[in-house]
């Protein structure tokens, strides 16, 4: 559970999880730049783990993944709300190897309705991915899942090197995660059990034009990474355009470009590896 919220705001996700599991689960609190404070010293299935200054979503959640030692991994936003049966329906499809990862469907308060019937598709060379809701009863298969609740076994997770702490600090980590997943191992689905997301209580106190620029930043990173064959042609066709069309605007597609190819972005932040 990756945080920069205080113990007192992510008490209840912690003990909703704890319900849920029961003596079989484990809880690891990974505190993005601040200690959190800690858990009931009672309760030995939580654990926190800290960052050393903020260092985003990605490291967060590879940071955690190396302190658990489950063999599935739970990747929970802390403004997720867990309900009964979901571990178990997670549990149950990683439990197919054909399947690359699982998660349940993910109830938006903010949206009123499910963001996990996703879309993904190529447009003019990059990618374009939506949160919907989903179209039909779960289980469903789906192009990414929300990384608001996102479940793999560990040995894919280590294999395919975690998320890419190059798309640090937010945004895009679950497409390319997802992407990585669907091309070594299987599907990626949304099973048939909810969760409730309160949403976006880190990201929104960046600005708008700051998310936006962070958002097109990393949407060239992931689109570059699995662009394939003819695609590029297309990308690099359409490259001027969107730039040209960017600087009429706010000129964050551009800044989101420029920070792209930035070589810190370029050679990763701490040593992620590509899948």
């Amino acid at each position: 559970m990756p945080t920069r919220s205080s113990w007192q705001a992510i008490a209840g996700a912690v003990d909703a999880v704890l319900a849920a599991g029961g003596a079989g689960v484990e809880v690891v609190v990974a505190g993005d730049q601040a200690e959190p404070g800690g858990p009931p010293p009672a309760d030995r299935r939580v654990r926190v783990v800290v960052n050393r200054g903020a260092r985003g979503f990605a490291p967060t959640c590879n940071v955690g993944a190396r302190a658990s030692r489950g063999a599935l991994l739970l990747f929970l936003n802390d403004d997720v709300a867990l309900g009964a049966g979901v571990l178990d329906a997670l549990a149950t499809a990683l439990a197919r190897p054909e399947i690359g990862a699982a998660g349940p469907d993910v109830h938006s308060r903010a949206l009123g309705r499910s963001e996990s019937g996703t879309v993904l598709a190529w447009r003019r060379g990059v990618l374009e991915a939506r949160q919907e809701a989903l179209a039909g009863p779960a289980p469903v298969e789906v192009p990414y899942l929300c990384g608001a609740a996102l479940a793999v076994r560990r040995t894919d997770f280590e294999r395919l090197g975690g998320f890419d702490e190059r798309l640090a600090p937010y945004y895009w980590e679950d497409v390319d995660l997802s992407l990585r997943l669907r091309a070594a191992i299987g599907p990626t689905v949304a099973v048939a059990a909810t969760v409730d997301h309160r949403h976006g209580a880190t990201i929104e106190r960046e600005s708008e034009r700051q998310r936006r620029v962070v958002y097109e930043r990393n949407r060239y990173l992931v689109s570059w990474r699995h662009l394939r064959g003819a695609r590029w042609l297309v990308h690099l066709a359409w490259l001027p355009v969107r730039l040209a069309a960017s600087l009429l605007r706010d000129g964050a597609v551009a800044a989101g470009l420029l920070d792209a190819l930035r070589p810190t972005a370029s050679a990763g932040r701490n040593g992620a590896r590509r899948g």
